[in-house]
């Protein structure tokens, strides 16, 4: 799935609403996939040539919010090796209204409480 995403930490800490709307917007594709057995989303530029590395990784990806073209993510990032709890606030154009609807079906069944 194409989106433009912004990430809502960095290096663990929260990002004022400054911080975060003067980021820019990383642009790719979401991936899904398991690796070694745990679910990793990836944010991925999409080029024909060769296999970049990622724009972001998030381990053990929750979605936690889904409205229209709009979904966030919640999960764990490693930065300079430590993991840090990191949202990503992504805009997808044109999602199909019964994909967003399956999505905050599935947002508002899980448990969203820290372990």
């Amino acid at each position: 799935m194409r989106v433009k995403m912004r990430p809502r930490y960095r290096g663990g800490t929260r990002l004022s609403k400054r911080e975060f709307v003067d980021q820019p917007w990383l642009c790719g594709m979401l991936t899904l996939r398991d690796v070694e057995g745990r679910p990793q989303l990836g944010l991925w530029e999409a080029r024909p040539d060769t296999m970049p590395p990622p724009l972001g990784l998030l381990w053990r990806p929750e979605v936690v919010a889904c409205a229209y073209d709009t979904i966030s993510f919640a999960g764990a990032e490693q930065v300079n090796g430590r993991w840090c709890y990191q949202v990503w606030y992504c805009e997808v154009h044109s999602l199909p209204g019964a994909l967003s609807l399956k999505l905050l079906e599935a947002a508002a069944a899980t448990n969203h409480e820290p372990n």
